[in-house]
């Protein structure tokens, strides 16, 4: 008897705002319903023990009402919310116990709850880019920017406009970072019909194609990768056999490199949308030398900065 896949565990942190709810849509148009166990994760504050301290004070007591008021029907709506997204979940294949809903009461601080619940096992968290105050999200870091920098141990996928769920460009340098992006997106989304583009970049004098077109692509990944003596062309055919491995089919899979000598996070961003990618995959520690973070930055956090129509996977 076979044994049964283990299931991903995948955390959607869900505010109510527009931007959750389209984390939730491509949540469920990106994960495979027969591999994935979604739990929705929705942080409550804790405004009933404020009105019991304000319903002291006589003068504030009026003002009381109308608050509690306004903190029911918030809840009302984060109920309302969970409740579409587990219908819309079932519609794409997930059964119910395959969807979990948690809103614990909030003790440290949004931010550092979710971060404390993505410690339980979780596989990968998926967040949307802003929350209900863009105004707010501008003056300071939104919760996904701030989760970004304090989870390090899952992916995190944060997830800007309304992108398309079943294509991946998956950046790939061919470094340690980049080989985990790889190994994650497979295990994740493998044994699916979601399309991914291994897109890696060379320096102009090392182009080995014959004619001027910048771009050396294969649409079908089907057989070896060789290219020439460059020891990307090694490190490109393991990232092939890695994700043939997870169950990503030859056809739905592709390579494209790309001449560059500068400015990677521009030309990463620019591939995708121009070829209709929804999302860009990184890997941390990629795409990088000492002298970039230095003076420049992680690429990838360029990439998630420049990326706000777009779902970037950190990984």
């Amino acid at each position: 008897m076979q044994e049964s896949t283990p299931l991903h565990k995948i955390l959607v942190a869900v505010d109510g705002s527009e931007q959750s709810l389209r984390a939730i849509r491509y949540a469920a148009g990106v994960f495979p319903p027969n591999r994935t166990q979604i739990v929705l994760f929705h942080v409550q504050a804790q405004l009933f023990e404020l009105f019991s301290d304000l319903d002291a004070y006589p003068h504030y007591k009026s003002r009381v009402t109308g608050l509690k008021k306004w903190a029911t029907e918030q809840k009302q709506d984060i109920a309302s919310v969970m409740d579409s997204a587990r219908a819309y979940f079932r519609q794409k294949g997930f059964s119910d116990s395959a969807i979990t809903v948690k809103t614990p009461s909030k003790n440290l601080g949004v931010t550092q709850d979710i971060v404390k619940e993505s410690y339980e096992g979780y596989h990968a968290i998926v967040v949307g880019r802003t929350g209900w105050s863009r105004f707010k999200d501008w003056l300071v870091k939104s919760t996904a920017m701030k989760l970004v920098t304090k989870i390090k141990h899952i992916p995190i996928v944060v997830v800007g406009g309304n992108p398309e769920a079943k294509h991946l460009l998956v950046a790939f340098d061919g470094t340690h970072g980049a080989m985990k992006g790889v190994v994650c997106v497979g295990a994740l989304v493998g044994m699916s019909d979601n399309h991914l583009q291994l897109y890696s970049m060379i320096k102009s004098d090392k182009k080995f194609w014959p004619g001027e077109d910048p771009y050396f692509k294969i649409d079908n990944c089907t057989s070896r990768i060789v290219i020439g003596k460059e020891k990307i062309g090694e490190q490109l055919e393991e990232a092939r056999t890695r994700l043939l491995a997870e169950g990503i089919p030859p056809e739905h899979l592709s390579l494209r490199i790309h001449t560059v000598d500068r400015d990677r996070a521009t030309h990463i961003v620019r591939q995708a949308e121009e070829n209709d990618f929804g999302s860009v995959v990184l890997g941390r520690r990629g795409l990088i030398t000492f002298i970039d973070e230095f003076f420049i930055g992680r690429v990838s956090d360029q990439v998630l900065r420049l990326a706000n129509q777009l779902a970037v996977w950190i990984i």
